[in-house]
């Protein structure tokens, strides 16, 4: 138990997630700088058209497509290809169906024939809408699951601890999002709600243990108590983040491009949660719980300290 004395050694924990937190807004604050958005917004929340051409050249660079679509004064689209399929994406503003039937007409004269993969169109009040609702679905989950863990354990510690770790998952995915420019759509919230989903899910696992050895070892130091349970639960939540890993995996390499963003931020969500329960939550735990107990014992010496002092206050008078 001493090998691995985690609680011991919290600050090396802490000093870990500080660096990947630094990273990650590091990564969202450069992105301005380099003439784009913090992150690549997709047309579920930006408004706009977004349509994906599949050219029976499979040579048709981003080039071609940019250079056919300038004289329609669509030069600044987003165009993307995707490698494994050569299929070529491009997000516009707001296409009419007539604007979207020249578009066609534009490239296939001017880069080649193509079959059109599919159309999504979204109108920028609505886009404005379903982020507003998007952020505010995510705002609702992490008030929710503070009350819960408050009530839980009964100690508003653990729901601060717990919510500290979270903070820090969502910091990381939306760094990883920035850095990889993956696009942000509506599948994103389910990225940010199974980030807070998973993470409080494997940081109750460790708080359970703690309360269960609370109860049976009450007068162990709360940080070795915390490390004890922090290991017993160990081996569970690795079993359970690789079993999901392997999932997730599988979905990655064969789900297509389509899914592959989504997957991506279930990856970063099962790694920063289960590391964020073992290396943020519960040593913020421990530091709350000792920061405590000392302001209890303080609080506890003064009281029996005046009496003391009005008694050689009255033998001087006397």
């Amino acid at each position: 138990m001493r090998a691995w004395n985690l609680m011991g050694n919290r600050r090396w924990l802490y000093l870990a997630s500080a660096l990947v937190v630094v990273a990650s807004l590091a990564a969202m604050a450069v992105q301005p700088a380099l003439g784009r958005p913090v992150l690549n917004w997709g047309v579920d929340f930006t408004g706009g058209t977004l349509i994906t051409f599949r050219f029976q050249d499979r040579s048709v660079s981003t080039g071609q497509v940019r250079a056919g679509l300038q004289p329609l004064g669509l030069g600044e689209a987003v165009i993307q290809k995707v490698q494994e399929t050569g299929d070529i994406s491009v997000r516009t503003r707001h296409l009419e169906p007539e604007e979207r039937r020249r578009v066609e007409q534009v490239l296939r004269e001017r880069v080649g024939s193509f079959t059109v993969l599919s159309v999504d169109d979204v109108g920028p009040k609505i886009g404005r809408e379903l982020r507003n609702i998007a952020i505010l679905g995510v705002a609702l989950g992490l008030a929710l699951q503070v009350v819960y863990v408050s009530l839980r354990f009964r100690s508003v510690r653990f729901a601060v601890a717990a919510d500290l770790a979270l903070l820090h998952d969502l910091l990381l995915v939306l760094g990883v999002f920035a850095l990889t420019r993956a696009t942000v759509d509506s599948s994103f919230v389910a990225v940010l709600l199974t980030v807070v989903g998973y993470s409080i899910n494997d940081t109750i696992v460790v708080f359970d243990r703690v309360r269960e050895n609370l109860q049976l070892r009450g007068r162990e130091p709360f940080a070795d108590l915390v490390n004890r349970s922090v290991l017993e639960a160990l081996v569970r939540s690795l079993n359970t983040a690789l079993t999901t890993l392997l999932a997730i995996g599988s979905v990655y390499l064969f789900g297509g491009p389509t899914v592959r963003d989504f997957a991506l931020g279930l990856t970063v969500a099962v790694l920063t949660g289960g590391w964020s329960s073992i290396g943020v939550a519960s040593p913020i735990l421990v530091d709350l719980t000792e920061w405590a107990e000392r302001r209890a014992g303080q609080v506890a010496v003064q009281p029996a300290a005046r009496p003391a002092r009005a008694a050689a206050t009255g033998r001087r008078r006397s």
